[in-house]
């Protein structure tokens, strides 16, 4: 008999080979397998010339062992003995064998853990002894909690090891979404910083510096296109060290090829080219990513943004081709609002002339100089409206909120009263543009700026657009928690509108974030720093998920969390 101790063992497989070696001698076994049906299938037979043999379990059939007879042991959770019919064996016989037995030990069960031995002998089993019986059992108990530990070894591996692989799944997702929030922050400070250029030429030099400076492209380029689409000019651009150059020089066809083609056809898409030849005046200078995102008036092309990785040879990643878009798209504003601008004072020069000639030639009479005294005040009269008020919303343009702060902070200061702003940024509004379309996404706005209105309609106060998705109002002389009470309104409201948002992130229906700030106006403070507090509330309100409110100076008024409906 083999020596028993199962302190000694080397290995899970030493343990079953000297178990069932045991198990045999005392049984006198011709035929002996392990069988485990938790926590999954497993075979072993063993011989004393081979050892312990895996099997596949699919096999038992084959092998002859008696399936039904097994499963019926385990399920009773006893030792289970009978006759067999047929000897069977490994091997055919010419004379018939004696008559057999067979047998099923199951092994205590455990948690997650089924199985037991089976074996065939031609001993009576049925006439053991309690005291043999309960040796037998002895080594089986033994079996088992080997087995379960065993099982909970392996558990306790797999699950250490999807841990860490969960932790540093969860880093690099970490790392990757802080490096987005940085990016998303640096853009919101290149939009503010852009929509202060005078200029189309100022805005486009600064939109190339900023790109690289704060956005992570080595080098980029800014082409426009005629309205006949057929040339492209140059703008400003950036040469092989990356120093900015003046291209507006440069006018040529727009190239035919095909790559250019389908970024001018395809609408807030960034095409990229892995592993490209980069050029500088026609003459490559070395091989990278290239990227191109199209500049749109609507549904018209007007121009596009070309950028590269010539220099650090940084890798693009995909919250880069996002921030490339979400860059285009606030540019395209831009230079959208300074051709309005410039056209509107050309309008502007020109209806002067007219009116000055006007008044010349009617100058003769009385009647002709009031005829053109009323053409010059209604031409005036539609002037301001034009300069006055946001076209697709019909409410106050940035132009008119600029004008009306700037004079009610002189009012406040003198006063020594108090101001508030909040400002309003529709969540996900680009998805919601994706998805249904421009023209919903302007009728959204529309909507947005008629709930605002209806929310605040004290005559007083103003509510404006101030920019793509963004609305600001001004509160005068506001009472003690009246900007958070608005702010709740507002969800509110918006919650009972309940437009539908399918691609939002945040909630099934259109929801805004705000921020806001109270201050009272000091000699040492410009009122462009109310804006800005209300504008950081608005990211603080960002980051904590969107469809919410936060507000900047805790100081001034006391401040809590709004909750949105």
């Amino acid at each position: 008999m083999l020596e028993w101790d199962p302190e000694h063992f080397t290995s899970f497989e030493h343990l079953c080979e000297v178990t069932l070696a045991t198990i045999r001698e005392k049984t006198e076994a011709d035929r002996i397998y392990l069988w485990l049906s938790r926590p999954q299938r497993e075979l072993f037979a063993f011989d004393p010339e081979h050892g312990l043999v895996a099997m596949v379990p699919d096999h038992a059939g084959r092998l002859g062992l008696p399936i039904s007879f097994i499963e019926q042991a385990l399920a009773k959770g006893q030792l289970l003995i009978e006759l067999m019919s047929d000897a069977g064996g490994w091997q055919e016989s010419v004379e018939a064998p004696p008559t057999q037995l067979r047998a099923c030990f199951p092994l205590k069960r455990q948690q997650g853990l089924e199985g037991g031995v089976y074996l065939e002998t031609r001993r009576r089993l049925d006439r053991l002894t309690p005291r043999q019986k309960q040796g037998i059992q002895l080594l089986m108990h033994y079996l088992a909690a080997e087995l379960e530990s065993r099982m909970l070894s392996n558990l306790v591996t797999q699950e250490r090891s999807e841990r860490l692989t969960t932790q540093d799944s969860l880093a690099r997702s970490q790392a990757l979404q802080q490096s987005f929030l940085d990016l998303l922050q640096s853009l919101h400070q290149v939009g503010v910083h852009l929509s202060g250029c005078r200029g189309e030429s100022e805005l486009l030099h600064d939109a190339v510096m900023l790109a690289r400076s704060s956005l992570q492209f080595d080098r980029v380029a800014i082409f426009l296109i005629d309205a006949e689409f057929t040339t492209m000019q140059g703008s400003w651009g950036t040469n092989e060290a990356g120093e900015i150059t003046d291209e507006r020089h440069f006018v040529s066809p727009i190239p035919a090829h095909p790559v250019v083609q389908e970024a001018l056809r395809r609408k807030d898409y960034v095409l990229v080219l892995e592993d490209a030849p980069l050029y500088y005046e026609q003459q490559e200078v070395g091989r990278g990513w290239n990227a191109m995102v199209s500049l749109w008036d609507g549904d018209t092309p007007i121009g596009w943004i070309a950028a590269d990785n010539l220099l650090q040879r940084r890798p693009i990643k995909t919250y880069h081709g996002e921030i490339f878009k979400q860059f285009a798209a606030m540019l395209s504003q831009l230079l959208i609002r300074q051709r309005n601008h410039a056209a509107l004072e050309q309008f502007n020069r020109d209806l002067e002339e007219r009116v000055a000639a006007r008044t010349r030639l009617l100058a003769e009479t009385n009647e002709a100089l009031a005829q053109a005294n009323q053409a010059l005040e209604q031409a005036n009269q539609q002037l301001a409206l034009l300069s006055m008020e946001d076209p697709l919303t019909r409410i106050a343009n940035r132009r008119q909120w600029d004008l009306t702060l700037a004079r009610e902070w002189e009012v406040a200061r003198r006063q020594q009263g108090l101001l508030a702003v909040l400002m309003i940024d529709v969540d996900e509004f680009k998805a919601y543009n994706d998805h249904f379309g421009h023209s919903k996404g302007d009728l959204c706005l529309r909507q947005v700026a008629q709930l605002l209105q209806e929310c605040e309609r004290r005559r007083t106060n103003l509510v404006a657009r101030y920019g793509g998705e963004e609305f600001v109002i001004l509160l005068c002389n506001p009472q003690p928690g009246e900007a958070e009470f608005l702010c709740q309104r507002i969800h509110h409201q918006l919650a009972r509108l309940a437009i539908p948002h399918p691609a939002s992130r945040v909630k099934t229906h259109l929801t805004v974030s705000i921020g806001f700030s109270y201050r009272a106006p000091d000699q040492e403070m410009q009122w462009e720093q109310l804006i800005e507090q209300a504008d950081q509330g608005l990211y603080l309100a960002k980051s904590a998920g969107r469809a919410c409110s936060r507000g900047f100076d805790p100081h001034a008024l006391p401040t809590e969390h709004i909750s949105t409906a």
